[in-house]
């Protein structure tokens, strides 16, 4: 990367003023008219060496080596070095993103597992689950970029009390005839609305539910185990289906039934040394910790989600060890609850400290407000991406159906992906397929538009640079190769933070700069050097905006 060719020039200068740091901040300044890259390195030491920040900056600059990669240094109040890198090395840095060689991707070279989705069977998928979809495939993405082995990993909930509760209204109005997959699962939907309401208001139905509960448990009824096991594989085809059209395949997918006895045998055997009995239940008593007790094994001997959790761990120990990191992602509602799980994991498992990491993502709302899958009021993920395809097809006079589709996906994951992750969110129907703005389809349309232009070039164009231009490059351009060279850095921070947002928002600046670009300057019709000049800007922006896109999952169109 540029930047650290510059860290190094820098840290030699400032080597030879008597400082030594080895981790200086370089910052990209805010108007790229002021340079390429600035740092305060002389606030922070001039204090210590008696001098003022402007002085010392200014003793700095003079030991920085101008030539070939720096310029042009300035020193600004109150003490910044701002450094601008030459037109050659932006130039010359251009030519190394080809299409066919992933630009700034990285060695990192570690085991990832990214668990994310985790829709429960017997209901339909919301908006929720649709962000968490969203965010776990551009994490497993953009950790893949790096250079990382990423194993994506789905937990399913299919036995408990939310299935129970389905099966219960199931059960008394069992549909005749033949249903439609989506019939079914639409089905289900309802009947665990309806069960959940007669187990908080039916005494009865609760004692009923609760039995259903535990024969699912421990078997008891074959009858009741061929309908769970029918209406389960109705829940997962349905799922499967809508995560390969988000362009989402997983590596590896776990079951609450796959996990529960691992996890209840794990808490029973170490009862007295990490759980203890209270009340007829097994709990972790998460206040010697700093925590909150929770509940492992309840008082009908069933394990809950924590014993669940537990036993996914010891899963994929035993099934994708080692790895270098395992990262669940959930809504930030459950923290608190992650945090005594994974204290529950370190007690449980102290050979892999610092293996786990929970994420959690903020709550995702529309203007009408939460959802919640047990009172219905609720909008589905499959739901949302058939309004939002319909509006595309409207707002765009749009014809071909999967076109409309990919538009629509472009909106919505970018709307997500936007966004800090772990703050609450808004999502805005509307704002999410402006033509214009900070949105997918204007980001899809800066690349068709670089596309377009690439076709119109002759069949015999040059596009690509074989010598540095010799003209001097006008203020767009020289701010699109400012922006281009960053994307290795970007998708660092990205990587880094767990922030899709950050490649969102450099990729929405570099669209906007090189529309700005378009707008201004003739491309096709410019001289020969600055026509070879400008198709290759637009070869490259193309390219970085399709890489950059994919990061956050979303696939590009050649038409809009």
């Amino acid at each position: 990367m540029i930047r650290d060719k510059v860290a190094v020039l820098l840290q030699q200068a400032i080597a030879k003023t008597g400082i030594e740091d080895s981790a200086i901040a370089l910052a990209h300044p805010a108007n790229p008219e002021h340079g390429d890259f600035s740092t305060s390195i002389a606030l922070k030491y001039a204090k210590k060496r008696g001098v003022s920040p402007m002085e010392l900056a200014q003793q700095i600059a003079n030991h920085i080596e101008k030539g070939t990669l720096i310029s042009t240094i300035e020193v600004i109040k109150p003490g910044f070095i701002n450094l601008h890198l030459s037109q050659e090395i932006l130039i010359n840095e251009m030519k190394h993103i080809q299409s066919d060689s992933p630009y700034g991707q990285g060695k990192q070279d570690k085991k990832v597992v990214v668990e994310y989705g985790q829709p429960n069977t017997h209901k339909l998928p919301h908006i929720g689950h649709l962000f968490s979809y969203v965010y776990g495939e551009s994490l497993s993405r953009i950790f893949a970029y790096q250079g990382n082995t990423v194993i994506r990993a789905n937990y399913q909930g299919d036995i408990g009390l939310h299935v129970a509760k389905c099966l219960y209204a199931y059960i008394s109005r069992k549909p005749e005839g033949t249903l439609s997959l989506h019939e079914k699962v639409q089905l289900l939907q309802t009947c665990y609305q309806t069960g959940s309401e007669a187990y908080e208001n039916d005494v009865d139905a609760r004692e009923e539910i609760d039995a259903i509960n535990k024969a699912l448990y421990h078997e008891q009824d074959a009858d009741l185990i061929k309908i769970w096991k029918e209406t389960r594989s109705w829940s997962v085809q349905y799922y499967d289906e809508f995560q390969k059209s988000l362009g989402i395949v997983y590596d590896r997918s776990y079951f609450e039934t796959d996990t529960w006895k691992i996890g209840k045998e794990l808490v029973e055997t170490s009862i007295g040394t990490v759980f203890e009995r209270s009340q007829n239940a097994v709990i972790f008593r998460g206040e010697d910790h700093g925590l909150h007790t929770r509940v492992f094994i309840n008082k009908h001997g069933n394990p809950t989600y924590e014993a669940k959790e537990l036993g996914l761990y010891a899963a994929k120990m035993r099934d994708l060890a080692p790895f270098d990191l395992s990262i669940t992602t959930t809504a930030s509602e459950q923290n608190e609850y992650f945090k005594v799980i994974f204290k529950a994991v370190e007690q449980l498992f102290p050979q892999n400290p610092g293996t786990y990491k929970h994420l959690g993502y903020g709550m995702i709302n529309l203007t009408s407000g939460k959802m919640s899958s047990r009172t219905g009021e609720i909008v589905g993920a499959v739901q949302l991406v058939e309004m939002t395809t319909e509006l595309i097809k409207s707002a765009f006079d749009m014809q071909d159906s999967s076109l409309a589709l990919s538009v629509a996906h472009a909106a919505i994951k970018y709307s997500f992906l936007k966004s800090d992750p772990f703050k609450n969110m808004t999502f805005d129907l509307e704002k999410s397929i402006a033509r214009d703005g900070d949105s997918g389809p204007y980001l899809l349309y800066t690349y068709v538009r670089t596309q377009s232009i690439l076709r119109q070039a002759a069949a015999n164009e040059q596009i690509s640079l074989n010598d540095v231009y010799g003209g001097v490059l006008n203020t767009e351009e020289r701010a699109i190769l400012q922006l281009l060279h960053q994307f290795p850095e970007v998708i660092e921070t990205a990587a880094q933070q767990y922030m899709p947002s950050v490649i969102a928002t450099y990729l929405f600046t570099l669209a906007q700069s090189y529309n700005l670009f378009y707008q201004k300057h003739q491309v096709l019709k410019a001289d020969d050097a600055q026509k070879a000049l400008r198709l290759a800007i637009t070869s490259r922006v193309g390219i970085i905006l399709k890489s950059g896109l994919r990061l956050l999952g979303i696939e590009t169109v050649e038409k809009m």
